[in-house]
């Protein structure tokens, strides 16, 4: 599962979660740690570091909660902003700047030539992220890229041959439930087959429906009582919470058009056994794509960001 460098070494993980402070820094800390075990072993680059936005500062931006710092060591390439370069202590050297600007000015490829902490600083836009990606992977700096994502980026990892997702969440007994539909839910999402190719519209004749928007609850009442096979362009334009979207699936053959390669969840389990969030989950194909709280057992160790 996510505990093994194997997982991360010669690919591209974008490292998503539901909220803010929900894991994904300290995961992605774990990770980097893990992949570049196995990248020396295996005789690629240390990998690359990105964000979507801003990550690795010692407090939050906005709120000022404490987040874990992210650890460089020499030979990692990093993204960010060119202010945040010298401050990292890796004495880095600029191997690209990106295009245009951001909010903290431009932003800089660079290599660690000698262990520090970077404050990772990345674009906001798709084609930004993607052209960093590009850059980093197809210009021979690195094989091997973690990306501190969010929810909304994950349509990103679709573009990139043998890119995938990995959701991060913390679990308390208070959220407990709501953790549990949100596993189901994804791990659902996550699986839909891909569409057949079929086109048309939603009055067609054969049953099957394109629908170019989200589903909704309100475009799920207009579709026709024949429309009972539906694509939507990714699972991330499926907007129904897990009862829904259990009840639409019994009545509907739901898919997608494109398809996003899922790592499985990493679950970090607060005031509750991990045993006790299984059981609440239930045996399923869910259930095996579970991994718990890696990073907890590594030596990187913080906050959850």
């Amino acid at each position: 599962m996510l505990d093994t460098g194997g997982e991360f070494a010669g690919r591209v993980t974008f490292v998503t979660g539901p909220e803010k402070h929900c894991g994904k820094t300290t995961f992605m800390n774990r990770a980097a740690e893990l992949a570049r075990r196995a990248c020396r072993e295996a005789g690629l680059q240390p990998p690359a570091l990105l964000t979507v936005g801003y990550d690795g500062e010692g407090r939050d931006f906005l709120s000022g909660a404490r987040k874990p710092a992210v650890p460089l060591r020499a030979g990692d390439v990093f993204l960010t902003a060119e202010r945040f370069l010298r401050p990292s202590g890796s004495a880095p050297e600029i191997l690209d700047a990106l295009p245009g600007s951001t909010a903290l000015g431009r932003l800089a490829i660079a290599r660690a030539t000698r262990d520090g902490q970077a404050a990772l600083v990345g674009p906001e836009g798709n084609s930004s992220v993607a052209w960093a990606l590009a850059r980093i992977l197809e210009g021979g700096l690195s094989t091997t890229a973690l990306v501190d994502g969010a929810i909304n980026r994950i349509t990103q990892a679709a573009g990139r041959p043998g890119a995938r997702f990995a959701y991060v969440m913390r679990v308390d007994p208070a959220n407990l439930d709501k953790s549990v539909a949100r596993v189901r839910r994804l791990a659902f999402l996550a699986s839909l087959p891909l569409a057949n190719g079929a086109r048309g519209d939603c009055a067609s004749d054969d049953g099957a429906c394109v629908l170019e928007g989200p589903l909704t609850a309100e475009t799920a009442a207009r579709l026709p009582r024949g429309a009972r096979r539906v694509s939507v362009e990714d699972f991330t334009k499926v907007f129904l919470e897990w009862p829904e979207l259990s009840a639409f699936a019994r009545e509907r053959e739901l898919s997608v058009r494109t398809r996003v390669e899922f790592a499985g969840f990493s679950v970090a389990c607060r005031n509750l056994r991990d045993g006790e969030f299984l059981d609440r989950l239930g045996d399923g194909p869910a259930a095996a794509l579970v991994s718990f709280n890696p990073h907890e057992t590594g030596a990187v160790t913080g906050g959850q960001a």
